[in-house]
């Protein structure tokens, strides 16, 4: 077996143990129990688990998903997250190698998760684990792993003091990701009465914009718009046909083809496309004011997959 594969394997395994423990974290979030206290229980009958009961994937099989005790089914999540987690930390390694890097990336990236799943599962996004974001991005950048902005600014005024422009990038990067992500939001107020992103989304793009610094969150937030996009325009038409919406359907198809004469430069055709887009805008956004629509998608998953793809970059 070659040195690679071992080390692959054993940062897999790594991973897994990571992604157990990032469901503990999930979880106790909601429950707003501690990460630490009590030990780990079958949320039915509450009877606390085995040492062998708790090994990442491989418990999950052989109990069949099903708790030792009760045997109520255990949820899909558990094994899912420790799969990805490893999956994420094989690439990391095979990305940056044995690097302080790595481990940054490491943390960052199970804190990402992290947010994804919260957000996914109960379109919540807690404060805590957002600062950790933040927080890691800054620290990140301040120990100059950045390579956007390897340099330091020294400062004429002290004596024998600089600090890396990495650090000063990131934290211009967290108001960056502010002021974008509030003005989105708030657009939603003039167009439709109603925020365009959530709060929670704020957070991450401040996570993001200190991991990234300024110049490169504002492109990681445009890739988060186009992924949301991917996921979400199929299932916008599909509940316009089930609803029988054909006064969006046509403004939709309106907006498409104001997007082709504008290509093709037709006089006047801008004003059109600038009018349906807005039209269209509205209609969208008040009908996702309530987060029971079937298409709501929260985008904060959106901002991290863009965010763990520019680090892949």
């Amino acid at each position: 077996m070659s040195v690679i594969l071992i080390l692959g394997l054993f940062v897999f395994i790594t991973g897994i143990c990571i992604g157990s423990f990032l469901n503990v974290v999930i979880l106790r979030a909601f429950s707003n129990e501690s990460i630490s206290y009590p030990a780990s229980k079958c949320p039915k009958c509450q009877t606390p688990l085995k040492w062998y009961h708790n090994i990442p994937l491989f418990s999950y099989a052989f109990l069949k998903g099903r708790c030792a005790f009760c045997k109520e089914k255990i949820s899909i999540q558990y094994p899912i997250i420790e799969l990805i987690t490893g999956i994420i930390f094989v690439i990391i390694f095979f990305r940056f190698g044995f690097s302080l890097e790595t481990i940054m990336m490491w943390f960052l990236c199970s804190v990402m998760l992290v947010l994804s799943v919260t957000d996914l599962k109960e379109k919540v996004i807690f404060d805590k684990h957002a600062y950790f974001l933040i927080g890691g991005g800054l620290i990140f950048n301040l120990l100059n792993l950045n390579p956007v902005y390897q340099k330091f600014i020294t400062f004429p005024f002290a004596i024998n003091f600089s600090i890396n422009a990495s650090f000063i990038a990131s934290i211009l990067g967290i108001i960056v990701g502010i002021a974008v992500m509030e003005i989105l939001a708030r657009t939603g107020y003039l167009l439709a009465g109603t925020r365009a992103f959530g709060e929670g989304d704020t957070y991450i793009a401040a996570g993001l914009g200190a991991i990234f610094g300024w110049k490169i969150s504002v492109f990681v937030l445009l890739l988060a718009i186009i992924l949301q996009l991917i996921v979400t325009i199929p299932m916008f038409l599909i509940k316009l046909f089930k609803e029988k919406d054909f006064l969006t359907i046509l403004l939709s198809i309106i907006f498409v083809i104001a997007i082709y004469i504008t290509k093709i430069q037709v006089p006047y055709s801008e004003i059109l496309l600038l009018i349906s887009g807005i039209v269209l805008c509205i209609r969208i956004l008040k009908g996702l004011k309530k987060d029971s629509d079937f298409m709501y998608l929260p985008f904060g998953p959106a901002m991290l997959l863009a965010g763990f793809m520019f680090i892949l970059l």
